[in-house]
Order: structure tokens, then sequence, then C-alpha cells
């Protein structure tokens, strides 16, 4: 009967760490990746960024709380970032999303979307 309270405890545990998301806090889908910088309500930035394994030639968008804008077009790597500042407190919930796009010969082709719910 020790592992009850043990596995109690670690639902407590996982219950207080998988809070819905607030500002500092990344997520990545397909070849994107999303980094909300913050505490609590308040964002003082956003990056997006390509997923390991996942770089590409083309452009982010980075859109919602107020945003929308789009990188330039280049080569990105993992571990370089397209960043904006926000500096702000946000209503709950709201959305932050970023969208890659790339590139190929004469056509676009999307390079996955992710997003984080502020709450």
């Amino acid at each position: 009967m020790r592992s009850v309270p043990a596995v109690a405890g670690a639902a407590v545990l996982l219950f207080l760490t998988a809070a819905p998301a607030g500002a500092d806090a990344s997520v990545c889908d397909g070849g994107t990746c999303v980094l909300v910088e913050g505490n609590g309500l308040y964002v003082a930035r956003i990056s997006a960024s390509p997923a390991p394994d996942g770089d590409f030639f083309g452009h982010f968008h980075l859109y919602g709380a107020g945003l929308n804008t789009t990188s330039a077009l280049r080569h990105w790597r993992h571990g370089q970032r397209y960043t904006q500042a926000l500096g702000r407190r946000l209503p709950a919930p709201d959305r932050i999303c970023v969208e890659g796009v790339e590139h190929l010969e004469e056509k676009t082709v999307p390079h996955g979307r992710a997003c984080v719910t502020i709450r």
C-alpha cells in the first residue's frame, strides 16, 4: 500500500506541473518551434526557430497577441531564432502561433505550425 501515497503524490505533482501554458513555454510541431519568454501572463518576447533536423530555406510568420510579423527570407538552421519583443501582459486566454513556410523553387510549402495558449 505504500505505492498509493506515492502515486497520489506523483499525480498532484503532475497536475501542478502540467498547468496550462503561461509565458515561458515552448512547443514544436512539424519543423517549426515557438518559444514564449516571460512570466505568468507577461510576455517579454516570442521566438520562432526550426525544430531539430528542421533546417529549411524560407520564412516564419508569427501572429497572435496583436502581432502579425514575417521574418526575412533566408536559410534557417536549428538554434537560429526569429525574435519579436512584446513586453506586455496578455489577456487570458491568448494564443500565439508561428508558421514556418519553406520556399522550394517556384512554390511555398508549410514547414510546421506551433502555437502556445497563454493562460
